[in-house]
């Protein structure tokens, strides 16, 4: 802990899972991509390290001074995580919005924690809903509560990015 370079590697997700945090892509794809971000769910697009072919996975967000804050909860072996590393131009679609952007690591581990404790604050306002939670948790497919409690707990070893939008394809910002 307090190295400035993330370290938390929690393995990989189970096919549940798996399942799971590909359902946003096909929510993003089928219509209610505003309920999406209401939830603070987006989906970033990142290209394959190895097959330079275009990558994409629902993430959660956090909105902060027109950037977004994201953080990779699987720790630094994560694909995505790993894929933005390789090349940090991403594309992020947050809501019905399109936005080209620039992924930059949070290296300072203060700030890290700093941000986790914000999204940790927020949490109850993103995520799957309440009773949707509760079902996930009890099915042991998903323990949303549980996940932020141990983002939380590695603190300043989670792999923290800032994605700083560009323009959209119409040319105006981003808005969170």
């Amino acid at each position: 802990m307090g190295n400035s370079k993330p370290t938390f590697d929690r393995g990989r997700p189970n096919w549940w899972q798996r399942l799971m945090f590909k359902a946003p892509i096909a929510l993003y794809r089928d219509g209610p991509a505003e309920l999406m971000r209401s939830r603070c769910v987006m989906l970033l697009t990142t290209t394959g390290r190895r097959s330079g072919q275009p990558r994409t996975t629902g993430i959660s967000f956090m909105p902060l001074d027109g950037h977004f804050i994201v953080f990779s909860g699987w720790g630094v072996r994560s694909d995505w995580y790993q894929n933005l590393l390789a090349d940090p131009e991403v594309t992020i679609k947050v809501g019905r919005r399109t936005v080209q952007a620039t992924a930059v690591p949070v290296a300072d581990p203060v700030r890290r924690e700093a941000l986790m404790r914000a999204m940790e604050a927020r949490s109850g306002q993103c995520g799957p809903p309440g009773p949707m939670r509760w079902v996930l948790g009890r099915l042991g497919i998903f323990d949303y509560e549980g996940d932020i409690r141990l983002a939380r707990a590695q603190g300043p070893d989670l792999p923290v990015i800032e994605l700083i939008p560009r323009t959209t394809e119409r040319g105006g910002t981003a808005r969170p």
